[in-house]
C-alpha cells in the first residue's frame, strides 16, 4: 500500500473511530466502537492492545487499585516488538502497550506517529468515559465511605413504589453511638476506616436488594428486605469491627436505630424515611434502648407531633403557653427563696403537661421559640411585681441545649431581660448538663457571658446523665441543681445513694456553688438534706407548680409548710 492509500485508509478508519467515540455512550467496549478499534489495530498490524490503569489512592479511599484491560487481541504477539505510551493526571496513570505478531516487520516512523495519535486520542476518550463514570458514581455515592447517598435512596424507593414492591422492605434510620470516642481512641483516619468497615460488613451481610446510604457524619438510612430484620437488629445493636490499628485490631461499634416496615399506605419516599426518623427520635425518651420499631404507639406519637407542629405557632401568637411557678424553699425557716418557671399549654380548654409536648418541640428549633417566649413572660411578670411594690425572688428559666446552636444566644437573653428593665439578679438560667464537645464549647461561651453580665446560671439535673466534674469545675456556675434520682428512696434503703448525694453536696459547697435539690417529696428527704448542710430544695413536699395568681400569694406571705 503506497503512502497516499495508507493515509487515506487511516483517515477513514480514524474518522469513524472518532465519530463512534463522540456519538455513542462513553464506553470503549460498545460493540460499534470495538469493531472500529479492531479495524484500526489490524490496519496498524497490532496483535494486542493492552492497558493498565493505576488509580490515584486519594480517589479510592486509600486503596492502591490497578486495573488491567485487553482492548484487542488477535492471536500470538511478540512482547519484544511493542510500543508503549504513558499518560498521568489527577485520576492516576494509564499505560497503553501495543504489540506486533511474531516475525512482523518493525513499524515505520509514519506508522508509529499514527499509532501515537490513535493511542493519545484513545486516552482522551477513555478519560472522558472515566470522568463521566466518576460523576455518575459521585452523584449517588458517599465518596468517603463508598456507600450510597440520600439521592440514591430516594430514587430507589421511588422506583420500588412505582413497581409496587416497596412493601417488601424495611426502612431503617440509624446513627452510630459514641463515635467521637472511637475517633479519639484510634484517631480520625482510623475511625473512618472503622466506620467504612462497619457499614460495608452490614451491607455484605444483608446482601443484594439492600441499600445503605450515608446522610453525613455518623448518620445513615437504609432499606432492606423484611426477612433480614433480625440480622440487621442484631448487628446494629453491637458488633466487633476490624480496625487498622495493630494495638486495637477490633472495636465494638453499635447504633441507635429506628425501623419502619413499609406498608401500602406509603406513597412517597419522604413518607417512608420520615417514619423511620420518627421511630429513631422516640429513643430520646428511652435511655438504654438501642432500637425501636415503628408501631401503633410510635404512630400515636407521630400524630401528636404533627398536631403540635400544626398548632404551635398559633398557640404562641394566642399566648396559650402559660407560666407556672414552682417555689424553691430555704430549709432553715421554710421560707420562699426562689421559683422555677415551668410551662403548661392550655389548648381548647385543656391543660397539657410539658411531657406531652416538650420532647416533640426539642426535635426542632421550635423549642428555642418557646424558651424565649417563657423568658419574656417571666420578665413581664417580674416587672409587674416590682411595679406593684412586691419583694421579688430569683426566678429560674429553663433553656434547652438546642439553643446552643444560636451564636447570639447570650445577647438575646440579655436583650429580653433589659427590654423589661428587670434586675439581672432576678433571673437564673437553667441549662441541662451536656457531654457533647460542640455543645460544651458553646455552653462555655454562654455561661461566661451571662456571668460577666451578672445573670445567674444553674447546671440543671446534675447527675441525670454521664456528668463530668470538669463541667462544674471549669464554668462559672452559680447553682448546682441536683437531680431527684440522687435522693435516697427510704422505701428501699440505698446506702450508696446517700453517700453519693452527701459528697455531691460537699463538692458543690467546696466550689462555692449554691446547692439546690429537686424532687424533694418526703419529710425524710428534708431531714437528710438538713443533716448534710443542704438548705435549698424544691418539690411536692412544699408546693406543686402554681399558676401566676397563686404564686403571687406565696410571694406576699413568703412562708411555706412541709407537707407530711
Amino acid at each position: 500500500m503506497n503512502s497516499f492509500d495508507y493515509q487515506h485508509k487511516f483517515k477513514d478508519l480514524f474518522s469513524q473511530f472518532i465519530f463512534n467515540m463522540e456519538m455513542l455512550p462513553p464506553d470503549v467496549k460498545h460493540p460499534d466502537t470495538t469493531v472500529v478499534i479492531s479495524d484500526l489495530c489490524r490496519f496498524f498490524r497490532i496483535a494486542r492492545l493492552y492497558a493498565t490503569l493505576e488509580v490515584n489512592p486519594d480517589l479510592s479511599n486509600g486503596r492502591q487499585e490497578l486495573n488491567e484491560i485487553v482492548y484487542f487481541s488477535d492471536g500470538e504477539f511478540d512482547i519484544d516488538m511493542s510500543y508503549s505510551i504513558k499518560k498521568t493526571n489527577q485520576g492516576g496513570t494509564v499505560s497503553y502497550l501495543v504489540s506486533q505478531k511474531p516475525g512482523d516487520a518493525p513499524w515505520s516512523e509514519e506508522e508509529l506517529n499514527n499509532i501515537y495519535l490513535f493511542l493519545t486520542t484513545f486516552y482522551v476518550f477513555n478519560s472522558r468515559a472515566r470522568s463521566m463514570d466518576l460523576c455518575g458514581y459521585l452523584t449517588y455515592h458517599d465518596s468517603e465511605l463508598g456507600v450510597y447517598n440520600i439521592q440514591f435512596l430516594v430514587k430507589t424507593i421511588a422506583m420500588l413504589l412505582a413497581q409496587q414492591k416497596a412493601s417488601e422492605y424495611i426502612c431503617c434510620r440509624f446513627n452510630l453511638r459514641k463515635f467521637t470516642l472511637i475517633n479519639r481512641i484510634l484517631g480520625r483516619k482510623n475511625g473512618t476506616v472503622v466506620m467504612r468497615n462497619y457499614v460495608h460488613i452490614l451491607s455484605d451481610m444483608l446482601g443484594e436488594n439492600s441499600y445503605i446510604c450515608r446522610l453525613g457524619g455518623d448518620n445513615f438510612v437504609m432499606i432492606f428486605p423484611k426477612e433480614k430484620l433480625d440480622l440487621a437488629v442484631d448487628y446494629l445493636d453491637g458488633a466487633q469491627t476490624p480496625t487498622n490499628d495493630p494495638e486495637t485490631p477490633f472495636i465494638k461499634v453499635s447504633a441507635r436505630a429506628g425501623y419502619f416496615s413499609i406498608t401500602d399506605e406509603c406513597h412517597t419516599p419522604t413518607d417512608i424515611i420520615d417514619r423511620s426518623i420518627i421511630a429513631l427520635n422516640t429513643l430520646k425518651d428511652t435511655p438504654g434502648i438501642l432500637h425501636v420499631i415503628y408501631d401503633d404507639e410510635v404512630k400515636k406519637k407521630e400524630y401528636n407531633l404533627r398536631t403540635i407542629e400544626d398548632n404551635f405557632l398559633t398557640a404562641i401568637d394566642n399566648e396559650e403557653f402559660l407560666v407556672y411557678y414552682q417555689p424553691k424553699v430555704e430549709l432553715r425557716n421554710y421560707s420562699l427563696c426562689g421559683a422555677e418557671a415551668l410551662c403548661r399549654w392550655k389548648h381548647n380548654g385543656k391543660l397539657i403537661s410539658p411531657g406531652e409536648f416538650i420532647p416533640f418541640l426539642e426535635q426542632s428549633s421550635s423549642i428555642c421559640t418557646l424558651d424565649m417566649y417563657m423568658l419574656e413572660h417571666v420578665c413581664r411578670d417580674i416587672r409587674k411585681w416590682i411595679d406593684n411594690g412586691m419583694d421579688v425572688v430569683r426566678i429560674s428559666v429553663n433553656l434547652s441545649r438546642v439553643n446552643l446552636a444560636n451564636q447570639n444566644l447570650a445577647e438575646q437573653i440579655i436583650g429580653i431581660i433589659e427590654k423589661y428593665d428587670v434586675p439581672f439578679k432576678c433571673i437564673e438560667i437553667e441549662i441541662t448538663e451536656t457531654t457533647s464537645e460542640l455543645d460544651l464549647h458553646e455552653l462555655t461561651k454562654v455561661v461566661r457571658r451571662l456571668h460577666e453580665t451578672g445573670i445567674c446560671t444553674s447546671i440543671d439535673d446534675f447527675g441525670s446523665g454521664y456528668s463530668s466534674i470538669n463541667l462544674i469545675r471549669d464554668l462559672p456556675w452559680d447553682t448546682m441543681k441536683i437531680d431527684k434520682s440522687f435522693l435516697p428512696d427510704h422505701a428501699e434503703y440505698n446506702k450508696k445513694k446517700e453517700v453519693v448525694l452527701k459528697h455531691t453536696i460537699a463538692i458543690a459547697q467546696e466550689l462555692g456553688l449554691e446547692c439546690m435539690v429537686e424532687g424533694v417529696e418526703t419529710t425524710e428527704h428534708v431531714a437528710f438534706l438538713k443533716d448534710n448542710n443542704c438548705y435549698h430544695a424544691q418539690g411536692f413536699c412544699f408546693d406543686k407548680p402554681l399558676p401566676v395568681e397563686e404564686f403571687e400569694d406565696r410571694l406576699r406571705t413568703r412562708i411555706l409548710k412541709v407537707k407530711a
